[in-house]
């Protein structure tokens, strides 16, 4: 009797470990969708997909891992991505499909700041939280915006290190600046003409390009014709790669500084090959090494066959943060997963996120030196 009874207990068992299956765990489950904008063509298609592939990584782990819990209901882990061609038009629509269509609670934005800005309100609007980690205009969070966060540095958090780095350590007093001609690169042109000033140096040239561009020439030619003692640029891979190349074909020798995060990635380096010597990088946390990151980067090669890059690994926190913050809710609903973001403190791969009153991060900023394709930390702070 004893055996029998042993027999339909383990039986039992068997049946009750059979639910807890992952293909039974799927269909049981319910289904929490993160909506995304990542670019996967037009000037920010390099971005995007770095983005894209480091969140889907992040949702991959999260079910494989059996999914997440929240507020005692298992959630299977969905992202909707948008491409939005780069496009503010795009932008909006895709932030409309995700919300109307797919109602998310949240939205990862796009990579420029100006995209990000024509979502911004519609997920305002909404009550949908907006998480940024690439666009770096100043507006992109403030008291006006509830539910719009922002995790990584903005560009102006950018400017006052690295310009104070070329002032104080490479002893420039005359800078020329050449940006993208978008709410980024304008919102950096201004903080790097105040700060300059601030400091006893100025601005000799400030020149702006269309996103995407490929002819520096006739800017360039400009610049050297100003004798600076320094040079900054605001491009992404698409306009930065020629940028720098050109610098080096014009043979220009005033110190070179990029105050985009992308110009450490290894993207950026293999395009830009040995022009990119010599350049000085302000970036994030991203060009920061731990043992956690060690593993992390094994990981992804072996489950991806692609590198981690920079904005992929940001990424990847950023989702890892959002679930981190329902968890703690114990509910999807954006309202309260926002109140929890504002008060959250978060051990991501890359630092610590923490948010202030106006929902921007706290951030950790590197300026780091380009030589024969690798990248080295110079200095580092922690901004507020």
């Amino acid at each position: 009797m004893n055996v029998m009874r042993m027999t339909r207990r383990t039986a039992i068992a068997l049946v009750g470990a059979t639910v807890l299956t992952p293909s039974a765990w799927a269909q049981q489950a319910k289904v929490l969708k993160l909506g995304s904008i990542f670019a996967l063509s037009g000037p920010n298609a390099s971005i995007g997909k770095e983005s894209l592939g480091g969140a889907q990584y992040a949702v991959d782990m999260l079910n494989k891992a059996g999914g997440v819990e929240i507020g005692g209901d298992k959630y299977k882990v969905e992202l909707v991505n948008v491409d939005d061609e780069s496009k503010a038009e795009r932008s909006v629509g895709g932030a409309e499909k995700l919300i109307g269509q797919d109602n998310v609670p949240v939205i990862f934005t796009p990579p420029s700041s100006t995209t990000t800005l024509a979502v911004v309100p519609i997920a305002e609007k909404n009550k949908r939280i907006a998480m940024s980690f690439v666009a770096a205009a100043p507006s992109v969070v403030g008291p006006d915006y509830k539910y719009s966060f922002r995790s990584t540095l903005t560009s102006i958090m950018n400017v006052s290190p690295s310009i104070e780095y070329l002032i104080k350590q490479k002893g420039a007093k005359t800078i020329a600046y050449l940006g993208r001609n978008d709410d980024w690169g304008r919102a950096a042109g201004k903080a790097i003409a105040d700060t300059a000033g601030k400091l006893g140096s100025k601005v000799v040239v400030e020149e702006y390009f269309d996103p995407g561009s490929t002819d520096f020439y006739g800017l360039l030619t400009k610049v050297r014709a100003s004798n600076p003692d320094a040079v900054v640029g605001a491009a992404f891979t698409e306009d930065g790669v020629s940028m720098i190349k050109q610098y080096r074909e014009l043979q220009m020798k005033p110190t070179f500084l990029s105050i985009a995060v992308i110009w450490a990635s290894p993207t950026f380096i293999q395009a830009a090959s040995d022009s990119l010597n010599g350049v000085f990088i302000s970036t994030g946390p991203t060009t920061a090494a731990s043992p956690e990151l060690e593993v992390f980067k094994v990981e992804f090669l072996k489950a991806t066959g692609g590198p981690a890059l920079p904005f992929g690994i940001t990424a990847y926190d950023n989702v890892n943060m959002i679930v981190e913050a329902m968890k703690k809710a114990r509910t999807t609903n954006p309202e309260k997963v926002a109140e929890t973001l504002r008060t959250l403190e978060y051990k991501g791969l890359l630092q610590t996120y923490k948010f202030d009153n106006s929902n921007q991060s706290q951030v950790v900023i590197n300026i780091n030196e380009a030589e024969q394709g690798k990248i080295k930390v110079i200095s580092s702070l922690v901004t507020q």
